[in-house]
């Protein structure tokens, strides 16, 4: 592919309430495009938990090695086809607290992303996924966007493996995404 991206956390988990658990830990992530290629290393604080109805929401906290600070929410729900294939509408929008010129995100609210997964649940921690990512950059972002030539809005083929495994009562999420 031309270019493309991917994020990986490593996240240390702790519940504090019944359907909440306190994340921390660590966020991998690399972009490329044609002439381009960048990865950093970011500090994650989440929240991340079942609402009511059975949404599962995650709020995230991303401090970069640069000092960059960002914010994500995402909202999805697990649609279940049979005991073991599950289609999941997500949606994640994207906040910056500051201009990051390296990164193309203006300051405010950076994107937008709707998401249908289908995944396969191999067991509950492992299920490989296929999907549809539906992108739409907004704010300053977009007018980066426009101003370099670039799309505000993308379509993606998604696919991964979605895993988690826990160390003792605590858990440890490795979700790449």
């Amino acid at each position: 592919a031309d270019e493309g991206e991917t994020e990986t956390d490593f996240l240390y988990a702790r519940l504090i309430t019944p359907f909440w658990n306190f994340q921390v830990g660590a966020q991998y992530a690399n972009e490329w495009a044609v002439d381009d290629y960048g990865d950093r290393w970011s500090g994650v604080i989440a929240l991340q938990g079942l609402a009511p109805y059975k949404f599962e929401l995650d709020h995230s906290l991303y401090l970069s090695e640069d000092g960059d600070v960002t914010f994500a929410f995402e909202g999805e729900y697990n649609v279940r086809i049979t005991q073991r294939l599950v289609l999941q509408p997500r949606a994640e929008l994207g906040f910056a607290a500051q201009d990051i010129p390296k990164r193309r995100l203006g300051a405010g609210m950076t994107d937008a992303n709707l998401d249908l997964r289908l995944r396969y649940e191999i067991l509950r921690e492992m299920a490989p996924y296929v999907g549809l990512r539906y992108r739409l950059l907004v704010g300053e972002t977009d007018d980066i966007a426009e101003r370099a030539g670039r799309d505000s809005e993308q379509v993606y083929v998604l696919g991964g493996l979605r895993f988690a495994f826990s160390l003792s009562r605590a858990g440890v999420f490795v979700t790449p995404v």
